[in-house]
């Protein structure tokens, strides 16, 4: 796995985020356009299917890979489940897994922060709530941030 990222700063401020359990992003949600073509782009990656999360609130989908593909058995949330996109009024933050040290670099960039039970320190470093993309640029980045999340899974890149 490509171990060296770089991520440009999030612009802004954070946007407003729960401190319980379910860990949402309540405020600076992407346009639904922008949010569409996230999740055709997560659900077109191979290998991927697109799931009720098994972990997640109603009407999240996950990212879940088919059982014949090789893993990281330490790169999900539940499951087979990498990822998981957040449905309205949350529409667009994800939770994904990542190495730990994706995971920070992603989140001192501010484009995302740690899960509540990282937080809490009832889960290991690597769990993150990416922010939904507030426009074109912003979507370019999250989907990079997936494919992190998917190359830490397979163990290798996406495309």
């Amino acid at each position: 796995m490509n171990t060296e990222a770089t991520w440009p700063v999030r612009k802004g401020p954070r946007p407003e985020t729960t401190r319980r359990i379910p860990h949402s992003q309540l405020t600076q949600h992407g346009p639904d356009a922008v949010v569409a073509r996230l999740r055709d782009w997560c659900f077109a990656l191979p290998g991927v299917n697109n799931e009720h999360s098994g972990i997640s609130v109603p009407g999240a989908r996950a990212l879940v890979l088919h059982e014949g593909c090789s893993c990281n058995p330490d790169a999900f949330m539940v499951g087979r489940e990498f990822a998981h996109i957040h449905p309205h009024p949350d529409s667009g933050s994800m939770h994904v897994k990542l190495a730990a040290e994706d995971a920070r670099s992603i989140v001192e960039a501010g484009w995302g922060e740690d899960h509540f039970l990282v937080t809490m320190g009832r889960y290991p470093p690597g769990l993150i709530m990416v922010f939904s993309p507030r426009d074109d640029e912003e979507l370019e980045v999250v989907k990079k941030i997936v494919a992190r999340s998917y190359e830490h899974a397979t163990g290798k890149p996406p495309m």
